[in-house]
């Protein structure tokens, strides 16, 4: 494993800090400001008029409408999409949200123990369960679900996406 000097940290801390003013600025300080404090009120009326079941429910929404604009505005792709990301991070650092983990997130999180789920089907395939198996139809694609877990629970925003991405390939 990598392990980065104080000194090569800072640095890094200070090119990270550089890009996002960078981004900042073509805003204006004072623009994204005020967009940053609108996100905050828009995610927290969101929640407390329930229209959201957590402080996350607009933010796939929001982050897509930002990048829009700014597309539209002319901006990059990619340089909007990373904008739009800041904003949102920055409004939910105001309205005090804490990301739950990747494990809160999955459906596997609130079932509970001893809660039974009939499955007819493997997780993985889709192929019909062999006689005496509950959620698999073999041990590859045991193996191969257990692997791919392990890989988005280790994967940075990017890589997640990726994975999320070229998986929704393979099974359309």
């Amino acid at each position: 494993m990598l392990v980065m000097t104080p000194a090569a940290r800072k640095s890094q801390r200070r090119k990270e800090r550089r890009a996002l003013e960078a981004r900042r600025g073509k805003l204006g300080r004072t623009r994204y400001d005020a967009l940053v404090k609108e996100l905050a009120d828009v995610i927290r009326l969101a929640f407390d008029a329930g229209a959201t079941a957590s402080l996350w429910g607009m933010e796939g929404p929001l982050r897509a409408g930002i990048r829009a604009d700014l597309c539209l505005q002319g901006w990059s792709w990619g340089t909007a999409d990373l904008t739009a990301c800041d904003m949102l991070a920055e409004a939910f650092r105001r309205v005090r949200a804490v990301r739950p983990t990747w494990n809160e997130g999955q459906p596997e999180w609130v079932i509970h123990e001893g809660l039974l789920i009939e499955r007819t089907r493997c997780v993985r395939c889709s192929a019909p369960l062999p006689e005496g198996h509950h959620k698999f139809c073999g041990k590859a694609c045991s193996m191969a679900m257990h692997h791919y877990i392990a890989s988005l629970k280790a994967a940075n925003e990017q890589t997640a996406v990726r994975l999320a991405v070229n998986s929704k390939r393979k099974t359309s």
